[in-house]
């Protein structure tokens, strides 16, 4: 008798079931940090080479116990509301760039979703009704006419005018705000084009943020006592710090604003790039020290470089900005003052008169200056291939995909260290308080407050001439009777607490 046939095996209907044990922690990870569905397959499909469905994927998770993600309401969510607001208006974003800030900071925001809030918050793009349109533009005389009086937009291109007043809580259009201010100013607008220099470009092309920071002295108002300081990316072109003071607090100054930066950010660059043995010793110093804690074998030559022409490109173009939009007004007029006999850096009284008015006003200027530049959008330019198109801002916080961040790791217990270094030591001081104090009385009792000066005339060329002149006067007069306080100037003490009040 026959045995009968062996039935052929029973196959599993379906296609056959994926094996997700090994990704199961990273799927986890990546979903409970709010990454969709659809990435989560494109990810697992770049990484792993493993194709599944978004739907395949959900009913994974639901079978892992992995809990459903609550929709976010978004419409109430005043957290969420502040940071657009913020985003737009303080640091210029676009909406593309917005969304790419707040995915990363785990908002779970779409660009359409961005334009209802957006609209919900008031803040709109566009204006079809040709009524607005000429709303606006009185709307931006009135504005534009405000801030020329202040001085702090002379020089400004196109990008840096738009996101300044961007910043200042306004929503004007790029283009309808330039050729208002074109025909308040043609001659600003072509003297800027007339003056402009292309520069070579440098040899290299530097790969992302946090390779180098370059650290560079601005000596164009040291003859006049004030001396500038900033601290820039060299990839991203983003000014990390800038400080206006005095000749005393250089080196502690610098030394304090950087290692403010590397606390703050966590991160320290590779390299520092500067005229570092004679400007800025004590960082050269720190920054050694500081590289050395994570890797004993660097050497002082690989992490603290001097600054050659071609290296130092950036920060010198980005001084050349500077110059041309806040620094050259008062550099001439200064300089006018001297050759007047008005003014000279070794006379106490004339000294403490100029840092009196002045410090104030070019320390707002500048920092209003900055906020504007790491918000501004620089162009591709063919000729310059090393510069980073974009923002600032976004290019270093946020550097396009494939770009790397160099940052290395700080060690915070040495930073502590140095930081109470200068623990009890002021850099923002530029006069010793019992002068300040003198000088803040004979300023009030004229009226005048540099801390919110009024609007400068059209033209003006030697803003708050009068006062100054009136200041230095009863400086003299002071200085002549012998009557305390004994007007003095800040100067390097042997150490870094503190200063030594020194007169003439």
């Amino acid at each position: 008798m026959e045995e009968p046939a062996a039935e052929p095996p029973v196959r599993p209907s379906g296609r056959p079931r994926v094996d997700l044990e090994a990704q199961k922690p990273e799927i986890i990870a990546l979903y409970e940090k709010k990454m969709s569905s659809a990435d989560i397959c494109k990810h697992l499909k770049a990484q792993h080479d493993i194709q599944i469905s978004a739907r395949t994927l959900t009913k994974r998770l639901q079978r892992w116990g992995v809990k459903e993600k609550k929709k976010e309401n978004n419409t109430s969510n005043q957290e969420l509301h502040a940071r657009i607001k913020h985003l737009f208006f303080e640091v210029g974003l676009s909406d593309q760039e917005i969304v790419t800030v707040l995915n990363d900071e785990g908002f779970d925001v779409s660009q359409r979703t961005l334009r209802r809030l957006r609209h919900q918050l008031g803040i709109r793009l566009r204006l079809d009704s040709p009524a607005q349109q000429q709303a606006q533009v009185q709307e931006i005389l009135d504005a534009l006419t405000e801030e020329m009086d202040k001085g702090t937009i002379e020089g400004y291109g196109k990008e840096l005018l738009h996101n300044h007043f961007r910043s200042k809580g306004y929503v004007f259009a790029r283009d309808r705000l330039y050729n208002v201010y074109r025909m308040l100013r043609p001659e600003t607008v072509e003297s800027r084009t007339r003056d402009f220099q292309r520069r070579p470009p440098p040899p290299k092309i530097l790969a992302g943020p946090n390779l180098t920071w370059h650290v560079n002295g601005y000596t164009k108002l040291a003859n006049f006592g004030f001396r500038i300081h900033a601290e820039i990316d060299s990839y991203s072109r983003y000014v990390l710090w800038i400080n206006v003071g005095v000749d005393a607090h250089t080196a502690a100054g610098v030394l304090k604003h950087h290692l403010e930066t590397v606390t703050a950010k966590g991160r320290q660059p590779r390299t520092l790039r500067s005229d570092l043995e004679s400007e800025v010793p004590l960082l050269a110093d720190a920054h050694f020290a500081l590289r050395r804690v994570g890797d004993v074998d660097v050497q002082r030559d690989q992490c603290c470089a001097p600054g050659r022409a071609n290296d130092t490109h950036r920060i010198e173009s980005w001084w050349a900005q500077l110059a041309k939009s806040v620094v050259t007004l008062y550099h001439n007029y200064f300089r006018q003052l001297h050759s007047e006999g008005l003014f000279s850096a070794s006379v106490v009284p004339e000294q403490v008169a100029l840092f009196a008015i002045y410090m104030p006003i070019l320390r707002s200027h500048i920092k209003s200056y900055v906020q504007t530049w790491n918000i501004h959008n620089i162009r591709k330019q063919a000729d310059h291939p090393e510069r980073a198109p974009g923002k600032p801002y976004m290019n270093y916080h946020h550097p396009p995909k494939g770009v790397d961040n160099f940052g290395l790791s700080v060690d915070a217990p040495t930073v502590q260290a140095m930081q109470q270094t200068y623990s009890g030591y002021d850099t923002d001081e530029y006069m010793p308080p019992d002068t300040m104090r003198w000088c803040e009385a004979q300023l009030f009792d004229l009226g005048f407050d540099p801390n919110s000066p009024p609007a400068r005339l059209p033209g003006d060329l030697q803003p708050f001439r009068s006062v100054y002149l009136a200041l230095r006067e009863r400086a003299w007069r002071h200085e002549r009777s012998g009557a305390a306080p004994k007007l003095a100037l800040c100067v390097a003490g042997q150490s870094l607490h503190g200063y030594m009040a020194q007169s003439q």
